[in-house]
């Protein structure tokens, strides 16, 4: 059953040429392969909620110290890992299930100069490919949702970190509204969504081995970024303006639209929340 679902997982965010039509994006907005930078980027390696700046948010409660090694779990196409390497002078293991992102993921790297920082490693979560005590810090941003058998996930971050490495992570959790409709970003229909409250991914961490450092709920922020983003989008289109340099379509396939529509929809209505946490292995 686990393969079944990895199969459907990775099925899902498989794509084609994914660099290259994220490159082709920035030269329709103006901006050429030899000028990509990593903020460029930014702008679209981080389709998660409140994106980049959540990512920052994140990285800077993980107290990070320059030369770490740090593993971003269902690192996608990159972006925090990115982060990780330029702004913390990070060393980082980006693993993802999906061979597409994996491979989109290498390729931008080499894009903007990053490729010696960073490792990309196709892998599965429950069965992480390192030796035990590899990595002083561990993230998961977003990517928790495919997976679920959650506290064997964070047994499997609990022994690759090292006594009083921490682990952190941002994820859409479930609402108290009821189911979400689909698709969502994640998953085409719920048989690979996999949504967890708030206080049960806590209870799945510690249970784990982790001690919690700081558990933030960010539904009423994403609510209202969400509704900022609406509305900037409404401004334009009513100016005549074109739209903001944007990569849904791209990363979520013809559905994006009702993808976006669902997951606004949920955030709205309580459905899904938002949460932010960091974890630490104990040093005995």
């Amino acid at each position: 059953m686990a393969i079944e679902i990895n199969h459907l997982v990775a099925g899902h965010y498989d794509r084609v040429s994914l660099a290259d039509a994220l490159i082709a994006r920035l030269a329709e907005h103006g901006i050429e392969r030899g000028a990509v930078t990593l903020e460029h980027l930014a702008a679209l390696d981080q389709m998660h909620i409140r994106g980049h700046e959540a990512t920052v948010e994140l990285l800077d409660a993980m107290e990070i110290g320059e030369g770490m090694q740090v593993l971003d779990l269902g690192a996608g196409i990159g972006g925090p890992s990115r982060g990780l390497a330029s702004r913390y002078d990070a060393r980082v293991t980006a693993l993802d299930l999906t061979p597409a992102l994996c491979e989109a993921n290498r390729e931008l790297n080499e894009l903007v100069g990053l490729s010696g920082r960073i490792e990309v490693v196709e892998g599965d979560a429950l069965a992480l490919p390192f030796e035990d005590a590899s990595f002083d810090r561990a993230i998961s941003i977003h990517a928790s949702m495919n997976i679920e058998r959650k506290r064997k996930m964070y047994r499997e971050i609990r022994r690759v970190l090292k006594p009083g490495g921490l682990f952190g992570f941002y994820d859409i959790v479930a609402g108290v509204a009821g189911e979400p409709d689909y698709p969502m970003p994640w998953a085409g229909d719920r048989l690979v969504s996999f949504l967890m409250s708030p206080s049960a991914m806590v209870t799945n961490a510690e249970e784990a081995g982790l001690r919690t450092r700081m558990f933030r709920d960010l539904t009423n922020e994403s609510r209202a970024h969400m509704l900022r983003q609406q509305e900037a989008t409404a401004a334009r289109k009513g100016a005549g303006e074109r739209p903001p340099l944007q990569a849904g379509d791209i990363i979520m396939g013809p559905s994006a639209p009702d993808k976006h529509r669902n997951l606004r929809r949920a955030v709205k209505e309580g459905r899904v929340g938002v949460a932010m946490a960091v974890f630490e292995k104990p040093r005995k």
